[in-house]
């Protein structure tokens, strides 16, 4: 499963996950398939998790080569400017998995 996004016509503003509305500028945003490629930005371990997940959860902020960052989680310790690709499951959430 690739990685949706969405792009304002008007203003540029590029948005992950999707909206259907530009918060700049209050346009509709076209939504499409894009490379989920980026770099990450900061990162964190979080060690008190919701029910249903085993502690400790790598999180990431990706800034996406296509724009626009996206949280996701990662099964391997994350490092500050590491080259990510991010995939959406199916569930809706995001994975960051390793570019080797």
């Amino acid at each position: 499963m690739g990685l949706n996004i969405s792009v304002c016509d008007e203003c540029g503003e590029v948005l992950a996950p999707p909206r259907f509305k530009c918060p700049e500028c209050r346009n509709e945003m076209k939504v499409f398939e894009a490379s989920g490629m980026g770099i990450v930005v900061t990162h964190t371990t979080v060690h008190v998790v919701p029910e249903g997940f085993d502690p400790p959860i790598m999180v990431g902020l990706v800034k996406l080569d296509a724009g626009g960052q996206v949280l996701a989680r990662a099964d391997f310790e994350l490092e500050t400017g590491m080259r990510v690709n991010v995939e959406e499951l199916e569930d809706g959430t995001h994975r960051i998995d390793l570019v080797e």
